[in-house]
């Protein structure tokens, strides 16, 4: 346990239709930030740091979400000179302190502000460029999750936290302005500390801030294994495996294979939602063959695929190999499967239902893929829901200090070797591998000589 929590709040610019602000180029306007104790409770006044936004207006959607008008922000402190005051005064408040971050608002964190840094040539400290965080509405989450007595009050909203939690927040709050810039950390704070409370005793209530995203720890496991693998969130729900290979082609990246997590809602994942609702988000991996291009792809952390600023996180082969029973193919073009079509999981081809073989591999079709569910069984037959948002899918939530090493299913072993098939060299992988495979699609190991 944290001796201190720090609830932060960003506001930033922004434009709904994205037309005076592009996705990927909002800046900070305010920092809004309050320390609580981890064992007393006891919370330090709220302190703001104002920056003026050099490239993007305040639109009147930042007005009416954050309160804050161009009048507020135009004499402001520059970016850099913000990240260094915030440095200052926080290391003054947690001297000796572990602490950890809590917002509503994640991706702030893990993507907005290390996006624009990187844009500005700052260099950010340790703590920001790889933040720990806490979700707050996830952690209500976990606390509902074994009080039924709060069950009709999702975390979907604010205001139902409020409610379900007993927290007062005055009159200055309303839940049409969550956000609002000179109340929201306020009200976050009064939320986690009821939440802590209501978290006695702790054996009943395991789950609840005790693992928070640590990107610090990602970025250490990437580094120490040399990893390959990178972490993907917050991609449109259509997203194919040719636009990924598009968008990382933008920095000179060039992955060799993608997977996505299959338990999802079978109409977000063909892109089938009814006009006007808003596709869900959806989470992958991108395998490279060396570690210096799978470092050198973190600078798409927060660049727009579409219209969704993705999230790019350092990751490893230990939660590759967790989710391996969750792991498929993104589909190779976006049109709609018929009835019968199938794909044939080792080598991730969608093949028409004609076909009494894979059309890449010709190894036959069996009962289980080519029969009356075909290609859809992949998607519709799977009950199991990813239960993270961006946080709708958006986080890296395989725990690495977690142990266990499930098979995956993907790599069978069913298919004959043919002409020209090699066999991984890394004996921790033996992946089989079809003659046309320059680079072990499971670990990135390069074809043998």
């Amino acid at each position: 346990m944290a001796d201190a929590y720090v609830v932060v709040q960003l506001a930033a610019t922004f434009d709904e239709p994205a037309v005076y602000v592009p996705r990927d180029a909002g800046e900070l306007m305010a920092l809004s930030w309050c320390t609580v104790d981890a064992r007393t409770l006891e919370t330090l006044a709220r302190q703001s740091i104002l920056v003026r936004p050099l490239g993007t207006p305040v639109t009147p959607a930042c007005a009416l979400r954050y309160s804050l008008l161009w009048d507020d922000v135009k004499d402001g402190a520059t970016f850099k000179a913000a990240m260094a005051e915030f440095d200052r005064r926080l290391t003054a408040q947690v001297a000796g302190k572990d602490f950890l971050f809590v917002s509503v608002d994640v991706p702030g964190l893990r993507v907005l502000l290390p996006r624009e840094a990187r844009d500005k040539a700052v260099v950010l400290p340790g703590y920001l460029q790889h933040p720990r965080v806490f979700d707050l509405c996830n952690e209500y989450s976990k606390w509902q999750a074994v009080h039924p007595e709060a069950l009709s009050y999702p975390s979907s909203s604010l205001a139902n936290v409020i409610t379900a939690l007993g927290v007062d927040v005055g009159p200055a709050w309303a839940d049409e302005s969550p956000d609002a810039y000179t109340v929201a950390v306020d009200v976050h704070a009064k939320i986690l500390a009821q939440l802590l409370q209501k978290s006695v005793p702790v054996e009943s209530h395991p789950a609840v801030l005790t693992q928070p995203y640590d990107a610090a720890l990602d970025a250490k496991i990437f580094l120490a294994e040399r990893s390959k693998i990178l972490y993907l969130c917050n991609l449109p729900a259509d997203t194919t495996h040719s636009e990924l290979e598009a968008w990382f082609a933008q920095a000179g990246g060039r992955p060799i294979a993608f997977w996505t997590l299959k338990n999802l809602d079978s109409d977000a994942r063909l892109g089938l939602q009814a006009a006007g609702a808003k596709a869900k988000a959806v989470c992958g991996f991108a395998v490279f063959s060396k570690h210096e291009e799978a470092a050198e792809a973190l600078y798409m952390n927060g660049r727009v695929l579409m219209d969704r600023v993705v999230e790019v996180q350092a990751s490893s082969t230990r939660v590759l190999d967790r989710a391996s029973s969750l792991l498929t193919p993104f589909p190779p073009l976006k049109n709609r499967p018929r009835p019968g079509d199938w794909t044939f999981l080792s080598c991730g081809f969608s093949n028409f239902q004609r076909r009494i073989a894979c059309f890449r591999c010709s190894f036959p079709a069996t009962q289980s893929y080519a029969g009356s569910g075909g290609y859809q069984d992949q998607y519709q037959g799977n009950g199991l829901k990813n239960g993270n948002p961006y946080n709708s899918g958006y986080s890296h939530n395989f725990n690495h200090s977690h142990g266990g090493t499930s098979q995956r299913s993907h790599y069978s072993n069913q298919v004959p070797f043919r002409a020209g098939d090699w066999k991984c060299a890394n004996e921790s992988c033996q992946y089989h591998n079809f003659a046309k495979n320059l680079c072990c699609l499971k670990c990135g190991a390069s074809k043998p000589a």
